[in-house]
């Protein structure tokens, strides 16, 4: 009897516990789109199980395809989870895709037995409705009418290319299914952390922007925007689930000015009793806009500045100033929105000076959180294009201060200074709470909604 697709997220949490949890939107997004072609569907989120349970919980289903989400931390408990699941499923077939199957599609031939790069909304459960028609035999499908696909044995290699679907089609695909996600877990990590239940909602696509550690493999930089009346049907899903807050995970949320502002007018007049969180560029807002998303239920922002720096900012091609990330924040700051920054030292061509001026930059800022890495030369972006002698092995967990490649700065005490200012930091959000200093607002006192109601 033929099995059901299983999708599969091999991410556990108890080996790399992370700061923000969420659950895997890619897969959701895919399982909503395969039950839509009556396709028979289950989804393994792997982050609240251990190995052994996770292991045990896709082989009892006895799938005839998995599908498996692969990014640079989770490549490792991909590997272990496929070569551990073969010798239990030795008729499944198994599929990978996601950001590095996307730009290494080899490494995982013959582990995987296919690969789908790029977005696989409407190719990949097109193809599983295929290969379970067809009797779970590769021999009878052509390949080639699946954009993305990869596949290769000793005789054939089918490469097929990467599609960027249109807005017009992807207004069409159905909702993503969270029926498989353990929110009661999901929420009792957010209450735990930050005193509200927040999940993860992907809104808009792609980024036109080139910054030089930017790598874009999956979604690219055709920027597409989905009709509101599609976001809020999603976000009322949200609600009912008993979330009370958002985190927009799009790069670009913020680039269209009139859609952001539409957006916010939406949330207000429907009274949406949920908060929300979202990435930012520094530049193209202004005070009005900010104000009306403090209104709309905006409670946060993380803004991607970077460095202290004006010449590193241009190495890594950001197309902003030091002047332009430090107005934003006092901008957001002022309107009572929460502000945190991400940081990159170390990069490429910068000296000493332009790191201290950095932390020195991070430290001066009215910021709630602040996260100091080193550069991470994703495959598919300039960086790693253009760094000599790449290393074969990727982070095996998230903000991993080691270096892939050779560099004129020292490792360990770049890892000291990170590990101290982020220390003062902590030091200085302590001193502004006992001193009676309104830091940004928290997250405890921003998960209740404060928007004004007409």
């Amino acid at each position: 009897m033929t099995g059901p697709v299983m999708l599969v997220y091999p991410y556990f949490r108890h080996r790399d516990p992370v700061q923000k949890l969420f659950p895997p939107l890619g897969l959701l997004a895919l399982a909503g789109q395969l039950k839509a072609e009556g396709v028979s569907v289950q989804t393994c989120d792997c982050t609240f199980l251990s190995f052994p349970q996770a292991v045990e919980r896709i082989a009892t289903t006895r799938p005839t395809i998995i599908g498996m989400y692969v990014m640079v931390t989770l490549t490792r408990n991909a590997y272990d989870l496929v070569q551990a699941l073969r010798v239990r499923l030795v008729d499944t077939l198994f599929v990978a895709g996601g950001p590095l199957p996307t730009v290494y599609p080899d490494r995982f031939i013959p582990l995987f037995d296919v690969i789908f790069r790029g977005e696989s909304d409407l190719t990949f459960p097109r193809f599983c409705r295929d290969y379970l028609q067809g009797g779970d035999d590769l021999d009878h499908l052509d390949l080639t009418r699946y954009p993305g696909i990869y596949y290769r044995d000793r005789d054939t290699l089918i490469s097929q290319p990467i599609v960027h679907h249109p807005a017009s089609i992807l207004d069409s695909l159905p909702l993503s299914d969270r029926g498989d996600i353990d929110h009661k877990r999901y929420q009792q990590f957010w209450m735990e952390h930050a005193g509200c239940k927040m999940t993860s909602i992907f809104i808009t696509r792609g980024c036109p922007f080139t910054c030089d550690f930017c790598s874009k493999p999956v979604w690219g930089s055709l920027y597409r925007k989905p009709p509101l009346d599609r976001v809020f049907r999603e976000i009322e899903e949200i609600d009912r689930l008993g979330y009370n807050r958002l985190w927009i995970a799009d790069d670009s949320f913020t680039l269209d000015l009139s859609y952001l502002r539409t957006f916010c007018e939406e949330m207000i007049s429907q009274q949406q009793p949920l908060t929300w969180i979202c990435l930012s560029r520094v530049d193209r807002l202004d005070s009005d806009l900010i104000a009306l998303m403090r209104e709309a239920g905006c409670v946060g922002v993380f803004l991607g500045l970077e460095s202290g720096s004006d010449e590193t900012l241009r190495l890594m091609g950001k197309r902003t100033t030091v002047a332009e990330g430090e107005k934003a924040v006092h901008l957001f700051h002022d309107a009572g929105i929460s502000v945190s920054g991400f940081f990159l030292v170390g990069y490429p061509g910068e000296s000493v000076t332009s790191i201290e001026q950095t932390f020195a930059h991070a430290l001066s800022l009215p910021l709630q959180e602040i996260s100091l890495n080193i550069p991470y030369p994703l495959p598919g972006s300039l960086l790693f294009e253009r760094v000599a002698e790449v290393e074969s092995r990727d982070w095996e967990v998230a903000g991993e201060i080691s270096f892939l490649y050779r560099t004129e700065f020292d490792e360990s005490w770049l890892r000291e200074r990170i590990a101290s200012t982020l220390e003062h930091f902590r030091q200085q959000k302590e001193a502004q709470a006992v001193g009676g200093i309104a830091p940004n607002p928290g997250p405890e006192d921003s998960c209740k909604p404060q928007m004004k109601r007409k």
